[in-house]
C-alpha cells in the first residue's frame, strides 16, 4: 500500500481561476459573447447598428451629419474613426430624445386635437390681424370695404 499524497482539487482550468458558485461574478453569457466578439473583431454596438432598418439607420446618419445616401449600406466598422464618433454622438442624442418622450402618450390626440388646433388658429389670426390703432385706420378700412363692394357690383353688372 503506497501512501501517495493526493493533490487537492484545483479551482483552475488552464491556470485560470473559476469563481465559486457563491462568489459574485458578472454575467457569464455576456462575457462569453464579448470574448467571441473580440475574437471576431466586431463590437455589439456595430452589430446592432448593422441590423437597423434603413429608416432608423438613415436617422442616425442624418444626426451624425453623414449623407444617408452615401453611408446607408456601409457597415459601422467600415467608417472612419471620426465618422464612427459622429454616429456614436448621434445615437446618444437620439437616446436622450427618446428618454424625453418615453413617459408620455404619443397618440394622435396629443399632437392633433381639434380644440387645440382651433385655439392655435385663433391665436395666430389675432396676432396677425392688424388691430385698429386710431380713427384714421377705421375710416380707411371702411373705405376699402366700400370700394370692394362697388367693384363687386360693377363686375356683376358687366356679366349681365
Amino acid at each position: 500500500m503506497s501512501l501517495a499524497i493526493k493533490q487537492p482539487l484545483s479551482n483552475t482550468i488552464n491556470n485560470r481561476a473559476i469563481p465559486a458558485a457563491n462568489e459574485p461574478h458578472g454575467d457569464v453569457g455576456r462575457e462569453a459573447i464579448a470574448a467571441m466578439r473580440k475574437m471576431l473583431g466586431k463590437t455589439s454596438a456595430a452589430s446592432q447598428f448593422d441590423k437597423l432598418p434603413a429608416q432608423q439607420r438613415a436617422l442616425v446618419l442624418f444626426g451624425a451629419r453623414l449623407k444617408p445616401s452615401e453611408y446607408l449600406n456601409r457597415p459601422l466598422l467600415s467608417l472612419s474613426t471620426n465618422e464612427r464618433e459622429a454616429v456614436r454622438q448621434s445615437l446618444i442624442a437620439l437616446t436622450d430624445l427618446g428618454r424625453a418622450f418615453s413617459n408620455m402618450p404619443l397618440s394622435r390626440a396629443q399632437f392633433i386635437s381639434p380644440r387645440q388646433t382651433a385655439i392655435a388658429t385663433q391665436a395666430v389670426t389675432q396676432a396677425v390681424a392688424p388691430q385698429p390703432t386710431n380713427h384714421i385706420d377705421d375710416e380707411l378700412r371702411l373705405i376699402s370695404k366700400q370700394a370692394r363692394e362697388l367693384m363687386s357690383e360693377l363686375d356683376n353688372d358687366n356679366k349681365h
